[in-house]
């Protein structure tokens, strides 16, 4: 890696803090990234206790669909990074290849208009505990200078989230990750742990039920438990109710 290229990338993210007089957030870091990439979004995730991965972060409304996307199907680029340890470029998701590959994440992330998806884990150590997620409209691989640069992110990534954390990092270390998409997120941990009370089980099981619900209904997790929280939607005992 360019030592020089390295202080580029990292002044750069500060400035972009400066500018919102804030100290220095994951969403800086992504906001960046996506300008630098060239890319539609850039959204990061962590490793979770619910399931393979959590989003903390979304550039965009279209990198928060391909997160929920990726939790409620257990499959995508950024679940295959985080679990092998491994970048998974994808330079065209319309192939024959990508769609055996994931069958059900493929075809709905291109029908968002996200034709190509990088993943980077993010870790230490030999220790992963997440992935930068780079998506864009056109395919195409990425150049070998964007390749460094995605690096380059995904480490500045890791440093604040090691910075930041004490122990394992979460959605509720609000300063690190905090941003619109931050608050929806910590939403969904609420009504999780609602749902729990409601049928007597622990948190991921809850959370499976969640993510059973968001995937036949076909609503996002965020909205899913927006409704749960407000009253609206209840799940229990194998009977998911409307509210009036």
């Amino acid at each position: 890696m360019d030592p020089d290229r390295e202080i580029e990338i990292t002044e750069a993210i500060r400035d972009r803090a400066r500018i919102e007089g804030a100290t220095v957030a994951v969403r800086h870091v992504c906001a960046v990234a996506a300008r630098t990439l060239n890319a539609t979004g850039v959204g990061v995730y962590l490793v979770s206790d619910l399931g393979p991965i959590e989003p903390v972060h979304a550039t965009d409304p279209v990198g928060s669909r391909l997160a929920e996307l990726q939790v409620v199907l257990g499959a995508g680029p950024a679940t295959v990074a985080v679990a092998k340890d491994l970048p998974v470029l994808v330079a065209d998701l319309d192939t024959a290849a990508s769609r055996e590959h994931w069958p059900m994440f493929a075809p709905e992330a291109l029908a968002e208009g996200v034709r190509a998806v990088f993943a980077f884990p993010i870790g230490a150590n030999g220790v992963t505990i997440g992935a930068l997620e780079i998506y864009r409209a056109d395919a195409g691989l990425l150049s070998a200078a964007d390749l460094e640069d995605a690096w380059l992110f995904a480490d500045a990534a890791m440093a604040l989230i090691l910075a930041g954390v004490s122990d394992a990092p979460t959605v509720t270390e609000y300063g690190l990750f905090a941003s619109e998409f931050g608050e929806r997120w910590a939403e969904v941990h609420q009504a999780t742990g609602m749902v729990a009370a409601q049928l007597g089980v622990d948190p991921t099981t809850a959370f499976l039920r969640l993510r059973a619900r968001a995937f036949t209904s076909g609503e996002g997790l965020s909205r899913l438990a927006e409704d749960i929280l407000a009253g609206r939607t209840r799940l229990d005992d194998g009977k998911d109710t409307e509210g009036p």
